[in-house]
């Protein structure tokens, strides 16, 4: 069945949250462009009639009978995708609508499904880019108009509702929270030394508590707060304040995303640190939905409670994520350089080189599993007070999470954490272990 006879159904597929609309809107779309040239080994024909007739749950399961062995097919990908949806497996619909499209530009109506199903996932960006894209590519001006009402109609909704909040509490075990040394002596200058009482390895328990808000001026600007507080039962009461803004210049041909940030740390109720930074991300190929290559940077400013301690850091880096499947990949190269603004602070001032690495699987039900890991080198340019030696430090760490989607607006994940610290000034070697389990809320 053509548009002209369902116009109507699709002009609410996208942003209304009746189900029996948004379904029957994309049961009128019917089959992918592509589907004329699919292969015959696939009954094409009794997985859309199940669609057709509500038989979701069985259309999935003739749907995963063909999985493994043509996943990857544009044909299959598109039918799979759609009969996802259905089963509210967003996710899963759209890795493969994702690919229908990367490997197929022209499929609009694969396009209007992917944007449905970013949708119903909360990717309300990616939505707008896929509905935009079929507004400036198609030829179907009946389609157009379609995608661009229903652009209109996502913009009025933001508009209507600019605030989105989120809430997490968590609890774990921090085996070192002060980063302190696990021994009682260490060597400085060829002797040993006792190591003071708050410089000792210190552990605890703890709870923490993060309120995340964001208002969101228009498609290009928001503006982030963040409130974060987390206290050890035997030791800190730390909270932390973020107000970020972000604008994305998205219509250039390298688009850009700014963002500046002001994040007061308090400790026991008192000032610690304060840090401002100007970030800039730079997209180099914003069609290569594959890699997604971006330059990222950063200047910073850090006061901390002792006035000597002020310092600027500038960060340059390169970043490439891939998403082939359910596995996510991102690296990144860093580059800094740390100086001090007193003379008396230049023994912290230093130069940075790092690399860090995130993987991720998405699995079918919503459920994310994640590794991080990140490797630091830093030259320090000054030496050490009381010491004639340059400080050299390393610092690498780990980190494995596993998330649980519970429903459209909770979550509970859990998460393990290892850092090492080491460094040719025996003071600064440490090991952290961190353990800790969270639940979130998305109102």
């Amino acid at each position: 069945m053509g548009f002209s006879a369902c116009s109507s159904f699709i002009h609410t597929m996208l942003f209304q949250r009746t189900r029996l609309s948004v379904k029957m809107a994309i049961l009128m779309l019917g089959a992918s462009a592509n589907l004329s040239v699919a292969e015959e080994v696939i009954d094409y024909a009794q997985m859309n009639e199940k669609v057709r007739s509500g038989d979701y749950v069985n259309a999935m399961n003739l749907a995963e009978s063909y999985r493994t062995e043509h996943e990857g097919d544009i044909c299959f990908d598109y039918a799979y995708g759609r009969i996802a949806y259905f089963n509210q497996k967003y996710d899963q619909a759209a890795f493969a609508l994702e690919r229908v499209v990367l490997n197929n530009p022209d499929d609009y109506k694969a396009h209007m499904l992917l944007a449905a199903t970013y949708v119903e996932i909360g990717n309300v960006d990616a939505a707008t880019y896929e509905l935009a894209f079929v507004r400036e590519q198609a030829s179907d001006e009946e389609l157009v108009n379609i995608a661009d009402a229903q652009l209109q109609q996502l913009s009025n909704q933001n508009r209507g509702n600019p605030w989105k909040v989120a809430a997490e509490i968590g609890a774990g075990y921090d085996d070192n929270y002060n980063l302190g040394l696990d021994s009682s002596t260490v060597e400085f200058n060829g002797s040993q030394l006792p190591v003071s009482g708050d410089r000792r390895k210190q552990d605890s328990f703890f709870s923490d508590l993060a309120v995340d808000g964001t208002y969101r001026f228009s498609k290009k600007s928001a503006l982030n707060l963040r409130l974060w507080h987390r206290g050890y039962y035997d030791g800190q009461q730390q909270t932390e304040f973020t107000v970020r803004n972000v604008y994305t210049f998205s219509d250039l041909k390298f688009p850009v995303t700014l963002s500046g940030e002001l994040r007061p740390l308090l400790i026991e109720g008192d000032f610690s640190r304060l840090v401002t930074s100007l970030s800039g991300l730079v997209e180099l190929d914003k069609e290569n939905k594959t890699l997604r290559p971006q330059i990222i940077s950063r200047l910073t400013h850090l006061t901390f409670d002792d006035s000597t301690q002020e310092r600027v850091r500038a960060m340059v880096g390169f970043r490439l994520g891939y998403a082939p499947s359910a596995w996510h990949h991102a690296a990144n190269v860093l580059a800094s350089t740390e100086w001090a603004m007193q003379s008396e602070g230049e023994q912290y001032a230093r130069n940075a080189i790092g690399l860090t690495y995130d993987l991720s699987y998405h699995y079918q039900n919503g459920n994310t599993t994640s590794l991080s890991t990140s490797y630091q080198n830093y030259q320090y340019q000054d030496d050490f007070s009381t010491s004639n030696e340059r400080r050299q430090s390393s610092l690498f760490y780990t980190t494995l999470k596993h998330e649980w989607q519970i429903g459209r607006s909770s979550s509970i994940n859990a998460m393990y954490r290892f850092i090492d610290g080491a460094s040719n000034i025996d003071f600064f070697d440490y090991q952290r272990n961190f353990v800790r389990v969270g639940f979130g809320y998305q109102f």
